[in-house]
């Protein structure tokens, strides 16, 4: 560790966005991760790694604290800095999940009582998938939404009719080229968010009493989406890691008249599992064997995590989507900047394909517009090159805050809890003991002020009674540190009274 910091002494100090402190922890993390020190062994003295290092003993003191924090090490009075026990453990991912057969979908009330108590106000929100403010670049979209307001006042004030501002159609075409999809601005339809734009895409190919399928678990929105159209849904096996069981989809395709199959395409929520390149192929080829369509929710798709940004050479590239494999317009994308930029924006978009039309139709026939002035600062935002820099600060303090949860959830939850390692996204997926119901932990954690999302409104089954999903957008701090620990004692205490 020693010599690769050295080496990089360099680096560090053109590095304005990672200060020195986190440089040495984040180094001697992965030292402890790899095994180099082992579970309660020492690590060097603060006096000795600051002489190694030639940084000073401050600096050393703090990347120690963030590793204490972390859960990593610990201090022995009078003795030094020891490796936890388990710090070197890999968390053990939930199994695979079970399908079923296509039936109604029942949990709705379940989805909106939930919803309705996450979105009340508590001291530390784990529950909704949305970034914290101070992750996301609100002071340059004020900029960016004052200058529309001063040159562009009658544009912000008048309708955009759908398919929605040109110039923002442009601005999404080119970076879909990021992924190997060249479509053009006409192609794309600008939504109110991503929901909007699956439910048009939804309703423009189904009818009541069609059959879907979807990821077990899957978002929750498509089985409320399901309900409101009147549709049976069909679940099929999936890996938290790996995604969707390939066999498992041909299976309930030779079973039963599926008419459409939707589908989170790079990073699983509330898995964060991701879809490889091969698997996406494989998703398009079954689509088109058995006449069917895929509605893709890419919405999470430029988060991954910064672990996951490097690919070896020869390998797969990560950059693609189910619609970069799509020859006939098969495929319905999905997106939005809801994870991103800011989720009160309401910027969505699809690329409807053969579905253009109807898409276009059911949007004048229900919002008619998209809101001008989200549309002209988005386009402005993008114009001018910040949603890139912005992006790459946001995986880098996501990708840390993954290992921050991951790390206090092991560390405080009961023996047995297994837990997800998320390729992308900004959510973990929890398997609890057998006999905890995350529906009681619910509203225990509530009584604390602890907002989180219990796995029951993921399926359409009861498959998932002991799971929660967590939201790590949200600053670390000491608050969370202990809410979660908090939480990992309910889960003991409902264990031992379940038991």
């Amino acid at each position: 560790m020693a010599n690769s910091l050295s080496t990089n002494n360099s680096n560090r100090n053109s590095n304005r966005s990672t200060t020195l402190y986190r440089q040495v922890a984040a180094e001697l993390a992965s030292d402890i991760e790899q095994g180099v020190y082992l579970a309660e062994q020492k690590i060097p003295s603060v006096r000795k790694l600051s002489k190694q290092l030639q940084v000073s003993i401050s600096t050393i003191n703090q990347a120690y604290a963030l590793l204490e924090d972390q859960g990593l090490i610990r201090a022995k009075p009078q003795a030094g800095y020891f490796v936890r026990k388990g710090a070197n453990d890999e968390p053990v991912p939930p199994p695979l999940s079970q399908g079923g057969q296509p039936k109604a979908v029942t949990k709705t009330e379940l989805i909106n009582h939930v919803l309705e108590n996450v979105n009340q106000k508590t001291n530390v929100n784990l529950g909704c998938a949305i970034p914290d403010h101070s992750f996301l670049p609100y002071r340059s979209l004020q900029t960016h939404m004052q200058k529309v307001t001063r040159f562009n006042m009658e544009e912000v004030f008048d309708y955009q009719f759908s398919p929605g501002l040109e110039s923002l159609r442009t601005q999404i075409a080119l970076r879909m080229r990021d992924v190997g999809l060249r479509c053009h601005a006409d192609d794309i339809v600008i939504t109110q968010g991503c929901s909007e734009a699956l439910h048009l895409c939804l309703s423009s190919t189904t009818e009541a009493g069609d059959i879907i399928a979807v990821e077990s678990p899957c978002y929750y929105g498509f089985l409320q989406m399901a309900k409101l159209r009147g549709l049976k849904v069909i679940e099929i096996p999936t890996d938290p890691i790996h995604g969707i069981s390939i066999d498992a989809l041909k299976l309930a395709l030779e079973q039963w008249p599926i008419k459409v199959f939707m589908v989170n395409s790079r990073y699983s929520n509330p898995t964060g599992g991701r879809t490889n390149s091969e698997k996406q192929q494989h998703l398009v080829e079954l689509a088109k064997q058995f006449d069917c369509q895929i509605i893709e929710d890419d919405i999470y798709g430029e988060m991954p995590l910064d672990n996951n940004m490097a690919v070896p050479e020869g390998k797969e590239a990560i950059n693609t989507v189910i619609k970069t494999h799509d020859t006939d317009d098969r495929v319905m994308y999905c997106s939005s900047y809801s994870k991103t930029i800011g989720p009160g924006l309401r910027i969505g978009w699809c690329i409807p394909g053969r579905n253009k039309k109807s898409v276009i139709q059911a949007q004048r026939f229900s919002t008619m517009a998209t809101s001008s002035l989200p549309q002209l600062t988005m386009t402005s935002y993008l114009q001018n090159g910040h949603y890139d820099k912005h992006l790459r600060s946001l995986r880098q303090r996501v990708t840390e805050n993954i290992k921050l949860f991951s790390q206090a959830v092991q560390h405080y939850f009961p023996k047995g809890t297994r837990l997800s390692s998320p390729s992308g996204g900004f959510i973990l997926w929890m398997c609890l003991p057998d006999n905890v119901s995350s529906i009681e932990l619910l509203h225990r954690a509530q009584e604390d002020s602890i907002a989180i999302i219990p796995g029951d409104i993921f399926s359409n089954s009861d498959q998932f009674k002991n799971y929660i999903r967590l939201n790590c957008a949200t600053p670390w701090n000491e608050e969370v540190k202990q809410a979660i620990a908090r939480l990992g004692v309910i889960v003991e205490e409902l264990s031992i009274a379940n038991d």
